[in-house]
C-alpha cells in the first residue's frame, strides 16, 4: 500500500519570496529546500529516512536561513552607520522647543516661538535600530537634524560653545 507524501514546508521563517543568494557555484536556501524535498520524495518507502536525520536537516536549513537574515541585517546596518559616521565632527542644527507666546486678539492666533539648537557631533549611537547623534550630553535622532555644516576652523574664531547652544529664530 503506497501512500503519497505531501511535502509542505513547516519552517516558520521560510517564504518563497525570501531572497536567496544565487551564484554559479553556490546553493541558496531555495535550492537547499528543493534538494531536501526531492530526497524525501525519492526515498525508499521500505526504509525511510531516520527521524534524527530529518531533524538534523531541518535544523541545518533553519540555521542557513537565519545566517542569511543576519548577514543582510548586518550589511544594511554597516552601510547606514557608515553613511552616518560622516556626521562626526560636523555642526548639526535641529529644532529645539516650540512654545506659544502672546495671544493676538486681532488675528485670533497665538505667537509661535521656535528655538533652534546646534552643536558639534561627538559620536553616533544606534539604539533599537534608530540612529542618534550625540552632541554634548544630548542625543538627537538623525531624522530631526535640519542642517549640517562643516565645523568652523579654530583660526576663524569658532562659535563660543557648540555643545547644544540655543539659537532662536
Amino acid at each position: 500500500m503506497a501512500s503519497s507524501i505531501n511535502a509542505v514546508p513547516l519552517w516558520s521563517n521560510y517564504s518563497s519570496t525570501n531572497p536567496s543568494t544565487k551564484t554559479d557555484n553556490e546553493l541558496g536556501k531555495d535550492s537547499f529546500l528543493k534538494l531536501m524535498l526531492t530526497q524525501m520524495q525519492n526515498q525508499d518507502p521500505l526504509s525511510p529516512m531516520d527521524n534524527k536525520d530529518m531533524i538534523a536537516q531541518m535544523a541545518q536549513f533553519t540555521s542557513v536561513e537565519q545566517l542569511v537574515n543576519i548577514s543582510s541585517q548586518l550589511s544594511a546596518m554597516s552601510q547606514s552607520l557608515g553613511n552616518n559616521s560622516g556626521l562626526i565632527g560636523k555642526v548639526v542644527s535641529w529644532q529645539g522647543e516650540t512654545k506659544t507666546g502672546n495671544y493676538d486678539i486681532s488675528t485670533g492666533k497665538s505667537e509661535v516661538i521656535t528655538t533652534y539648537e546646534s552643536g558639534l557631533v561627538d559620536s553616533i549611537i544606534v539604539r533599537d535600530g534608530v540612529h542618534y547623534v550625540k552632541v554634548g550630553s544630548k542625543e538627537i535622532e538623525i531624522s530631526d537634524i535640519q542642517q549640517v555644516e562643516d565645523a568652523p576652523d579654530q583660526d576663524e574664531g569658532a562659535v563660543d560653545d557648540l555643545s547644544g547652544s540655543d539659537q532662536g529664530e
